[in-house]
């Protein structure tokens, strides 16, 4: 029994010196109420930081705007109605589909390696 005593004294002696030392009582008073501190960079106000975040979430959201999620696409029924639409008869005559290309920038392979300084 005695050396189980020792035991836990010694082992309570050990776990102690890791524990942190209470603070004289002047100084518990101030470590008790706590201050939140935000981020602000050097060289900036705290108005500046928040008026820079402000732009910048602005614009974040104004480019998410240009691309919206998902894929949009139009209906084969509806594309057909306007390819439709866009025909166009000469009396029974077929005049025009109304398909649309993709536009050409050079007439010819020339051009294009002329362009692009190739020889």
């Amino acid at each position: 029994m005695a050396r189980f005593l020792a035991l836990v004294a010694l082992l309570v002696a050990a776990v102690s010196g890791f524990s942190p030392a209470p603070a004289p009582l002047g100084l518990r008073a101030a470590s008790t109420s706590t201050q939140l501190y935000g981020y602000v960079p050097q060289g900036l106000t705290e108005a500046e930081y928040k008026k820079k975040l402000a732009e910048q979430e602005a614009k974040s959201k104004a480019n998410k705007a240009k691309f919206p999620k998902g894929k949009s696409f139009l209906d084969v029924g509806t594309w057909l109605n306007q390819l439709e639409g866009k025909q166009s008869f000469k009396g029974e005559n077929f005049k025009g589909s109304g398909h649309t290309f993709a536009k050409q920038k050079f007439a010819t392979k020339e051009e294009y390696d002329a362009a692009k300084k190739r020889k």
